[in-house]
């Protein structure tokens, strides 16, 4: 390795000797070292476990990486592929979601998120419900046990007059474990709530108590998760914020 190193230094200087031209790498504006050396370390940062590398090697390579994609970059021009049809659809189509994602981490950066939106955020995410629940083959015999309801019958003595093997699995449940449609309804329930409508679950009519509602006592402390909860609902209100625009442009239906 040491001998092929002076071979190569030796033959450059023979070259540049008899009065022949070595070729000189591309400049590559710092700025551009400085962008990707910093997306380098920060993906390295965001790796649990990984050492932080050694930043002047990572420089190091990172302009070999910058002048070769110059050079050939360059040659691709000398080739006309910067005229070439397809290969100019393919790169509009790459610049394209290029600056979509940069948008939607401008959005992320610029997107302020309240204490009481990350509270309530948090008090989803660690709440655990118990529910209560009857079925019926129709949500017209639903809509009746429901009448039985608003003329005194107490939820208990509904579950025993219509009584089925799944009422005996009353354990807290979070919802976030419950199909989307049920957890979103959950979501939107108070304590000793009854479902308003039939609730139509694999061809059953169910209607359903929120008997309890309460906070995970293994749940971890809101400052501990506060950083998590601040990246989830900004990229929430950034998706919100995507879906209108691209709405607004006739995008999505």
């Amino acid at each position: 390795m040491i001998k092929h190193k002076y071979t190569t230094l030796a033959a450059a200087a023979v070259l540049a000797a008899a009065g022949l031209a070595v070729a000189k790498a591309p400049e590559i504006d710092r700025g551009r070292i400085d962008s990707m050396v910093a997306q380098v370390l920060q993906q390295a940062d965001n790796t649990p476990g990984t050492p932080r590398p050694d930043g002047a090697a990572i420089r190091k390579n990172v302009i070999l990486q910058l002048q070769t994609a110059e050079v050939l970059k360059n040659e691709a021009f000398k080739a006309g592929l910067n005229k070439d049809a397809e290969v100019q659809n393919q790169f509009k189509n790459v610049e394209a979601q290029f600056y979509a994602m940069q948008y939607a981490l401008y959005l992320e950066r610029n997107t302020e998120v309240s204490e009481a939106e990350l509270r309530a955020g948090y008090d989803r995410q660690t709440r655990v419900v118990k529910l209560q629940q009857v079925y019926f083959p129709t949500a017209e015999e639903a809509r009746k046990a429901q009448d039985l309801l608003l003329k005194g019958l107490s939820f208990d003595e509904l579950m025993k007059r219509y009584p089925n093997p799944e009422q005996a699995f009353a354990d807290f449940v979070s919802p976030q474990q419950l199909p989307p449609a049920m957890a979103q309804l959950v979501d939107g329930m108070t304590r000793g709530q009854v479902t308003r409508e039939p609730v139509n679950m694999d061809g059953k009519f169910y209607l359903f108590k929120l008997a309890a509602s309460e906070r995970n006592p293994e749940a971890p402390p809101f400052e501990q998760v506060k950083p998590f909860l601040t990246q989830q609902v900004k990229q929430q209100k950034v998706q919100e914020q995507i879906e209108k625009i691209l709405k607004d442009n006739g995008v999505g239906g």
